[in-house]
């Protein structure tokens, strides 16, 4: 016993050692030292296994790119012609135990010119948590595969992360019932009936892997909304041959991608508006929320928005304390201008539309610091 608690004080204090000098190796290199030690292993792990980020540098088309971003802060969204491509697929959630219905469509992005070819349809998925009508069903005349994994990708193995994606949301569901969130939410038939919701994912997001369970608790209370579920850019459905997780290989590929959600969100919003829905939220998580203020400021559509996590900058990220700067393989006095001009919410216009906007941030988030 006495040699087991010996055993066990040691190793408390070397985690405590470890943990001290590893914050104080931060703040030394000018990184936000008081984030979670899983951030910082998350962070760490990737660059392990994919490596750093930017090694091709800006990349040939950054003058294309940078020029689509200052033609976009000046003109109005384009039109697009959304298709779906697959049939409503009927689906149970355990966040909020109720069934919910979803689709997939697909439309040109508006700078296909500046995306690889397989990136230049944007993927959307509809999300309601009403049976779609008759009119709805006569529309989704398509057969083809809905593309929407049932569970995110935990470790690679089908049977695995379903029962762990299944575990995660019993868990976040437990979390939410000790709140203030009623359970399970009430049925209110007609909510949401004149409501378009666009909802953005984070900067890792395949295949709206962590914007899905977002869109069900949406469609739970709001049974009658239009939540739409769009993806990046060189993600998921969308990315090209030779792009491995999460990595980005030059500076241009992010841009292009933070380009397109906006572009993209911005003209969903105006086809949502012309389709008749008149109250128009716009949400985003991490990347996500960041894009969907840049949108904001481009759009005479967005009434409200919800930003959960969001950066001011891609500064914020990779350049001014952000861990992803780790893995970041550019000079960071390269970087900075570049993305002030393309992604600091002070280098664009000031929203017009807004009447409602909601942030969610973290006191000690490693990979967006508290602005």
């Amino acid at each position: 016993m006495k040699r087991g608690g010996v055993g066990l004080a040691a190793a408390c204090a070397a985690g405590v050692g470890l943990n001290f000098a590893g914050r104080e190796r931060l703040r030394q290199k000018g990184f936000h030292s008081d984030c979670s030690l899983l951030d910082l292993s998350m962070v760490l792990w990737k660059g392990y296994e994919e490596g750093p980020h930017f090694l091709g540098g800006l990349g040939p088309g950054i003058d294309a790119i940078l020029g689509a971003i200052a033609e976009m802060k000046r003109t109005p969204p384009r039109d697009i012609e959304l298709r779906w491509k697959s049939p409503w697929e009927k689906r149970y959630s355990d966040l909020s135990r109720k069934d919910f219905w979803v689709r997939r469509g697909e439309f040109l992005s508006p700078i296909a010119e500046c995306l690889p070819a397989e990136s230049r349809m944007a993927t959307v998925w509809e999300v309601r948590g009403s049976q779609p009508n008759d009119e709805d069903l006569a529309e989704a005349v398509a057969s083809g595969d809905l593309l929407l994994p049932a569970a995110t990708r935990w470790m690679g193995v089908p049977w695995v992360d379903r029962r762990v994606d299944k575990l995660v949301r019993l868990l976040n569901r437990r979390w939410s019932h000790t709140s203030d969130v009623p359970a399970p939410f009430p049925s209110d038939t007609g909510a949401g009936a004149s409501q378009g919701i666009v909802v953005l994912p984070d900067f890792g997001g395949e295949h709206c892997k962590r914007s899905l369970p977002v869109g069900e608790l949406v469609a739970a209370e709001l049974p009658n909304a239009s939540v739409m579920l769009l993806e990046m850019p060189l993600r998921g459905t969308r990315k090209p041959a030779g792009y491995v997780g999460s990595l980005m290989p030059t500076l241009e590929g992010m841009m292009a991608m933070g380009c397109g959600a906006i572009e993209e969100s911005r003209a969903l919003l105006q086809w949502q508006r012309r389709q008749g829905y008149c109250r128009l939220t716009l949400a985003g998580i991490s990347m996500g929320g960041h894009m969907a203020a840049l949108t904001a400021c481009c759009s005479p559509d967005v009434t409200r928005l919800a930003l959960l996590l969001p950066a001011h900058s891609g500064e914020a990220n990779w350049v001014d304390g952000g861990l992803l700067g780790l893995n970041n393989g550019m000079a960071r006095e390269e970087m900075q201008p570049l993305l002030w001009e393309a992604t600091n919410i002070n280098a664009y216009p000031v929203p017009k539309s807004v009447q409602h906007a909601l942030v969610v941030a973290a006191r000690n988030d490693g990979y967006v610091p508290l602005w």
